[in-house]
């Protein structure tokens, strides 16, 4: 047991650069400190239910950790831990900024923003998934095929979050794909221009009757935006497939040593 923690924290330490593990636990600090305040404080955020979400997101913000506990042939352990610097960032927007400090509604356009970015880390995650399929199977990939299929990934990671949406409305009495208008002014402290609209009305009896399929519409062309631009990224910099990071070299090296 003790061989194994070793070896555990050997590779962490190996795989990671002090200065992401610094920023790791900056921000991990910040969401513990957000779980504490609302533990203690017991404010009620809009109705909603910060310690639980805050709990799961730091919990998240320690996923290349824990997929190293995996089993030593699981294709999650080669992940590269480069893709925890985008997450870890992600869930500290999504319950420190948006649950803990209420930008959802003191920011109007942040749900949208997090969408974007949510829909850019899914594609960046699709990249690594590829890289580590590679990895696994030992079978070289073009660049530009790892990259398309990673920007696949990351839309079918943003249609399962709008479908999670969806589920959560509609069997357990959520409200997060605001299917009411009501419902949104009463989050929003009962001010219209606290919530933001893509695709704004003059008739406000019409804004109220279209307003859900608008709030959904407005995720999924900012999912759009955001997917694109990091396949936008990853198509001009590859960093796995390039320079001495490029595992294809890597593979075929290993491949034509046997």
């Amino acid at each position: 047991m003790i061989n194994y923690f070793k070896d555990y924290f050997s590779r962490i330490f190996k795989n990671v650069k002090k200065s992401e593990l610094v920023y790791w636990w900056i921000l991990r600090g910040l969401m513990i400190y957000a779980l504490i305040d609302t533990i203690i404080n017991g404010k009620d955020y809009s109705g909603s239910n910060p310690p639980i979400q805050i709990a799961a997101n730091l919990v998240g913000m320690f996923a290349y950790e824990i997929i190293q506990f995996f089993p030593k042939n699981s294709k999650l352990r080669l992940f590269s831990p480069r893709f925890q610097n985008i997450t870890a960032l992600g869930f500290l927007l999504g319950s420190f900024g948006g649950a803990y400090l209420n930008l959802y509604y003191s920011l109007p356009m942040f749900d949208k923003i997090l969408h974007a970015t949510g829909t850019a880390e899914g594609v960046y995650i699709g990249y690594e998934y590829v890289c580590a399929t590679q990895l696994k199977i030992k079978k070289t990939c073009p660049a530009q095929i790892a990259s398309l299929c990673s920007l696949g990934f990351g839309f079918v990671l943003a249609s399962g979050w709008e479908l999670f949406e969806f589920v959560y409305d509609q069997f357990f009495g959520g409200d997060a794909q605001h299917w009411n208008l009501q419902n949104a002014l009463a989050e929003a402290g009962g001010k219209i221009e606290n919530i933001f609209c893509m695709f704004p009305f003059s008739d406000m009896e019409l804004f109220a009757q279209r307003f859900p399929l608008m709030d959904t519409m407005c995720d999924i062309v900012m999912n759009f935006v955001g997917g694109f631009i990091m396949f936008a990224v990853l198509r001009f910099f590859p960093y796995r497939h390039r320079g001495k990071n490029d595992i294809n070299a890597l593979i075929e090296n290993e491949t034509n040593s046997k």
